[in-house]
């Protein structure tokens, strides 16, 4: 059990598997645990370690309306520490700059600052930023309309959007050889970005005030396009916990911070992009780890998960995981092989209501993607994404 006396956890987002983990983790150590989310049925609602479940606006469409939803929902409720998921956190710390008095003294938003935030989403004002810190990056330039795009100067490069996920388009670009049909949007600009072979990483920590409180990597093995992980083993990296350590200390960063990372024969570690919130690597952290006490910033040791933890995303596994794309250089056996013997984020003996509810919840989801006509992937965060907006 965690040191901690019994706190109120408000986890908003509550379709996404990684709320649903947070939430076990949180109920595990003994805290009270309230859901959110815009959609009737988030998966979440379903576990026994959450007590509530609330139904907001949508923050992409609606964010001043769903911060007046959270505020209300901590003041009416008590509520000690709100952990936002996936791009809501960018959403919320806009929309206090202009609120700044909504949410009480009492409550600690677990995010840092939205001039913090923005910078990190945005890939190229990510990479500019390590360039001067000094930081080794991959070439990358700012690609804001055709003629951009034909003067980049390095070979084979990546091409996306500034701000996207992984659930969107990514080109591989070759020499002379241009997408066709691109739009070029103002605001939210492409970035060119050095093609480089080796092997990827990702990470997810912890912090508070530019110290590392809990820290997972897991090397990429499957994963939709190559760019969402499906499933998740953590791994021991010295050269990746320094440079997390030395990059949270120069951004003095609060809140969940991932890192995707290429390691290049003969070049080193580079940081392909920036996510400043919750990612998949909290799935790898159990209730044994007490990770709670991160959340609240009262360890003194950095928590990490259990040796060969290891996680994998059922429904997506089965969805994505066997193609080719996501599967690289392994074979269909293999994939079967690593599929059944891996732990599920979903399926729990102790908290059966989100297995049940499976069908129900992934429901949501498909009539996301017709409401918004979106692909299965793109409609399970459509409605919480920040694309740069400051209204």
């Amino acid at each position: 059990m965690s040191r901690l006396s019994r706190k109120k956890v408000l986890i908003t987002f509550g379709r996404s598997f990684l709320a649903l983990h947070l939430a076990r983790l949180m109920g595990a150590a003994g805290h009270e645990v309230l859901i959110s989310d815009s959609v009737h049925f988030p998966i979440t609602r379903f576990s026994a370690s959450v007590t509530k479940t609330f139904r907001t606006p949508r923050p992409r469409y609606e964010p001043v309306e769903w911060t007046h939803a959270l505020a209300d929902i901590v003041r009416d409720e008590g509520v000690d520490l709100v952990v936002t998921i996936h791009e809501g956190t960018e959403i919320l710390a806009n929309t206090i700059e202009k609120y700044p008095d909504l949410f009480p003294d009492s409550c600690t938003l677990f995010f840092s600052g939205f001039d913090v935030e923005a910078r990190l989403e945005n890939k190229y004002e990510f990479q500019s930023a390590l360039a001067r810190l000094g930081i080794p990056t991959l070439d990358f330039a700012l690609v804001r309309s055709q003629k951009d795009l034909e003067a980049v100067d390095f070979d084979t490069f990546a091409l996306k959007r500034v701000y996207s996920r992984g659930s969107q388009e990514v080109y591989k670009v070759r020499p002379g050889e241009f997408p066709s049909g691109l739009m070029f949007d103002p605001n939210n600009p492409w970035i060119a970005q050095e093609w480089a072979e080796g092997t990827n990483y990702c990470s997810y920590s912890v912090c508070h005030d530019g110290e590392v409180k809990a820290h997972a990597v897991y090397p990429v093995r499957y994963a939709i396009e190559g760019t969402s992980c499906l499933t998740f083993e953590s791994v021991e990296h010295e050269g990746i916990d320094a440079w997390v350590r030395e990059c949270v200390k120069a951004f003095n960063f609060t809140g969940q911070l991932g890192f995707d990372f290429v390691e290049v024969p003969d070049r080193g570690l580079f940081t392909v992009e920036c996510n400043p919130r919750s990612t998949s690597g909290v799935l790898l952290f159990d209730p044994e780890t007490n990770v709670d006490r991160a959340f609240f910033g009262v360890n003194d040791d950095v928590i990490a998960p259990q040796p060969g933890a290891s996680k994998v995303l059922g429904p997506g596994m089965l969805m994505y995981g066997w193609r080719k794309s996501a599967r690289k250089d392994k074979t269909l056996l293999q994939y079967l092989r690593d599929y059944r013997r891996t732990d599920g984020v979903i399926s729990s003996r102790r908290d059966l209501g989100p297995s049940l509810a499976l069908p129900l919840a992934m429901g949501n989801i498909l009539a996301e993607a017709t409401r918004y006509r979106v692909n299965i992937p793109e409609a399970f965060m459509h409605d919480h994404e920040w694309d740069g907006a400051e209204d």
